[in-house]
């Protein structure tokens, strides 16, 4: 009876649609739009050639998530063929022509060919939801820390003193800084004035935090020029910086929220190293890691297993991969950062290391290896890690090891 292989190349506005049989013979190449009823209609006309068939797209979500939508609720097979897979499998076929249909022959070409393409599931919409909050959340730190430096010029053109004093960080100093800006101002504020202000807005410390920022003050008697501009700017900056910063905490409750829902969530969090927010990560890059067959091959994904570079008489030439994904390898590496202060085994394996030899480079390299094996094998076993304290140090990096 043979079987359909689908390849669909995902646009905002219309995907084009490129199915083939088993000898990889076009039978449908087509244009359809973004839309329920176009895609359910299509999908219908397939069905109805009684044959199985199979789907590939190059996207998981965004501009896709209808699509797969439609296609989940028909209940088909459904494969993912990444950019970078497509984009060397059509230096296989004929021709240089970059289009929407040749696009969709080659990711139909592809899912024929290959076995081996990681399978999409509704569970993938939790992992969307992760990957949409991650995402949020680091635009909204990059926001914090541009916002953060710009305050910092600003504050350091105006009054120097005054910003060696206050830390951007805690409420009390933005809350300041959006009602008094200059020396000159905050002088004739006065310290009862400046106290009740701060003590209204909840500002910890407000005393402490008062009396220094007084003592800065007092130590610049005359105004810069532009000063009036930069106070205006200033002030509006510090309350931006506080809305951000809101905002911020509020992401990461919602996120906090949606890692402990999550089934593999008390399980990830469980490693040392690894709290809600990397736990967040870990989940959107790798999701359950059912499109893992190994923790070789996360590791791969990840940027921690090296790639051979022999040629000739060349042998066991060992080089770190270009290609990876930059999102896991930062969980990996920022959690094994901290473990290093904070778990005691984590430690023990990286002094170990350094006594073979290895650079602090190598050496955190082979501890998140190491930590993801761990991670692996918890996921596995469906078990959260349990720490347990070790003997001594040489003990724990052989256990470890």
């Amino acid at each position: 009876m043979g079987s359909l292989w689908a390849g669909v190349d995902v646009g905002k506005t219309h995907h084009h649609l490129c199915v083939i049989d088993d000898d990889g013979t076009v039978v449908l190449s087509e244009k359809i739009p973004n839309d329920q009823q176009a895609i359910s209609g299509i999908a219908g006309r397939l069905g109805k050639r009684r044959k199985p068939i199979r789907w590939a797209v190059d996207l998981r979500g965004g501009p896709a998530s209808l699509l797969l939508a439609v296609l989940f609720d028909r209940g088909a097979d459904v494969r993912y063929v990444s950019g970078t897979v497509s984009s060397r499998m059509a230096e296989a076929f004929h021709g240089e022509r970059k289009t929407d249909a040749h696009d969709a022959y080659v990711i139909a070409q592809t899912l024929r060919m290959r076995g081996d393409l990681p399978t999409l599931t509704l569970a993938d919409g939790v992992q969307q939801q992760l990957k949409l909050l991650v995402s949020r959340r680091l635009d909204l730190v990059a926001d914090r820390v541009r916002i953060t430096a710009r305050v910092q010029d600003l504050l350091t053109m105006i009054s120097p003193a005054l910003e060696k004093t206050l830390n951007l960080r805690s409420k009390g100093a933005l809350r300041l800084l959006a009602q008094w800006q200059t020396p000159a101002g905050l002088r004739r504020a006065g310290e009862a004035r400046i106290l009740a202000y701060l003590r209204q807005h909840g500002v910890r410390a407000a005393k402490a935090l008062t009396a220094k920022v007084l003592t800065a003050v007092r130590t610049q008697t005359v105004a810069v020029a532009g000063e009036t501009t930069a106070a205006g700017i200033l002030a509006q900056m510090a309350t931006d910086l506080e809305a951000v910063n809101g905002r911020i905490t509020a992401i990461e409750e919602t996120i906090a929220a949606v890692v402990a829902e999550h089934e593999l969530g008390e399980i990830v969090t469980s490693l040392p190293g690894i709290g809600t927010t990397l736990a967040a990560e870990f989940l959107a890059h790798a999701g359950t890691l059912t499109t893992y067959a190994s923790p070789a091959a996360l590791a791969a994904h990840a940027g921690l297993a090296p790639i051979s570079r022999d040629s000739g008489r060349r042998k066991g030439h060992q080089v770190r991969p270009h290609r990876y994904h930059r999102g896991l390898r930062r969980v990996f590496s920022m959690s094994s950062f901290t473990a290093l202060t904070h778990c005691p085994r984590s430690r023990a394996y990286y002094d170990k290391k350094r006594a073979e030899g290895k650079t602090h480079r190598q050496a955190t390299a082979a501890l998140s290896r190491q930590r993801l094996n761990v991670l692996w094998a918890c996921i596995r076993d469906k078990t959260p890690y349990q720490p347990k304290e070790p003997r001594s140090a040489e003990v724990a990096s052989c256990e470890l090891a």
